[in-house]
């Protein structure tokens, strides 16, 4: 069995998409499209787009977007059968428009909207992301009890982003590796997954409220139960929860797994979740669909 896994913020880098711009005119057709349903050069962002500028949340999630679109339009002309879809963080809502939950012009604006609200929550509250690794999930969430971080993305058994507030970061950092942990900054923009992203929740409610939902044509495998939704409402309820709660992604991958998937496709920039897929479960295989050569390999 297959299935679709679309990334998150952390994927992008300058230049990402260009090569299916360069070789195919449809994608410069849904690029253009893209461009237009978002009010800005998205496809410029994705292929000049600064390191600075890349780093911001609303320019991450759109430019990541965009590119996991154009990547699934050719992906889905291989007429692949996929039994599951999921992503990490923004990666499901990217699975809404191959589950035709929504259409393309509707999802961008509601990413442009869940982009925005993060960007204004974690202005309200100065928050960050750790990465932590080196300690299992039991033993950071009896820590965080007592050092005030939320468990923000369960990524692998040994590799879990906390975030936490920035008056914190030197003491949650010591307490941390004072227990043996390897303690990274992310390079995002706020404390997301967590308590710090009530506005953006509260702003988001009412854009998921006013927007028409179908039913999902492939079950959606979420990160906020790690089970699969196919229901229009529960499709909803899922992806405002993500916004406060942890990413459970290592239990995405397994719930899967158990369920007879055997290869995953991951559809959009960079290899991210190949690698996390490989230390969640080395024998899964990892097809990445992001240029043209990777198109013309596929079977």
């Amino acid at each position: 069995m297959n299935a679709i896994i679309f990334p998150g913020q952390g994927s992008h880098y300058q230049g990402m998409g260009k090569n299916l711009y360069d070789n195919f005119a449809e994608s410069r057709e849904t690029f253009a499209n893209i461009d237009k349903y978002a009010g800005f050069s998205v496809s410029g962002m994705c292929f000049e787009g600064s390191p600075e500028d890349l780093k911001k949340t609303y320019f991450q999630q759109m430019t990541i977007l965009a590119v996991s679109a154009v990547c699934f339009e050719f992906f889905r002309a291989k007429n692949v059968k996929i039994d599951f879809l999921s992503g990490l963080s923004l990666g499901e809502y990217t699975c809404l428009y191959p589950a035709q939950v929504i259409n393309l012009r509707d999802l961008i604006y509601l990413v442009k909207e869940r982009a925005t609200a993060m960007e204004e929550a974690s202005s309200i509250s100065s928050s960050c992301m750790f990465a932590v690794i080196g300690l299992e999930r039991n033993v950071l969430q009896d820590l965080s009890k007592n050092e005030t971080f939320f468990l923000a993305n369960i990524n692998s058994s040994q590799q879990i982003a906390i975030s936490l507030s920035m008056e914190n970061k030197q003491k949650v950092k010591e307490a941390l590796e004072s227990k043996g942990a390897r303690v990274i900054e992310l390079d995002v923009g706020g404390g997301f997954h967590s308590e710090f992203m009530q506005p953006a929740k509260k702003h988001l409610g009412k854009v998921l409220q006013a927007m028409q939902f179908d039913d999902a044509k492939i079950p959606i495998v979420s990160n906020f139960t790690a089970l699969p939704a196919t229901n229009a409402a529960e499709i909803k309820k899922n992806l405002l929860e993500q916004l406060t709660s942890t990413v459970l992604w290592k239990d995405c991958v397994e719930f899967m797994s158990k369920n007879a998937v055997d290869t995953f496709f991951e559809i959009g920039p960079s290899k991210v979740l190949r690698g996390l897929i490989r230390k969640i479960n080395p024998e899964l295989k990892v097809v990445n669909i992001e240029k043209k050569e990777d198109l013309d390999n596929l079977q």
